[in-house]
């Protein structure tokens, strides 16, 4: 990913997958985005709330604006969804920073969540 935004280490991103139950192959660069599922946001929220290694909730947070990136590709998510990562992303500030494409001024210089996230 980009280099403002925590390093996920491999063997914390191998940790993280077996524990929600997705792919983590050595040939993936960008882990989170690869892995990322609207479908399954709900779960990796779930899955931040217990745990408690720090390392991998940085983790499991990037799976989940991941996540939410493609959900907003589909349309709006649920607020009470929003509402409970909104209080989980406001934790990484260099996370929010990122998606919030500071610089960006058009929608294709930004990601699907960059507007509902620069209000966080």
């Amino acid at each position: 990913m980009d280099p403002h935004l925590p390093l996920i280490e491999r063997t914390t991103a191998e940790a993280v997958a077996k524990t929600v139950g997705v792919a983590c192959d050595p040939w993936m660069q960008d882990w989170p985005l690869e892995v990322a599922d609207a479908d399954r946001i709900e779960e990796f929220l779930s899955h931040y709330g217990r745990e408690g290694n720090s390392k991998h909730r940085i983790a499991i947070a990037a799976l989940i604006v991941a996540s939410l990136d493609d959900a907003f590709a589909l349309g709006t998510p649920p607020r009470q969804l929003l509402d409970r990562a909104g209080r989980i992303l406001k934790k990484y500030p260099e996370m929010v920073e990122y998606w919030s494409c500071p610089d960006a001024h058009t929608d294709d210089e930004m990601f699907h969540i960059t507007p509902w996230i620069r209000g966080l």
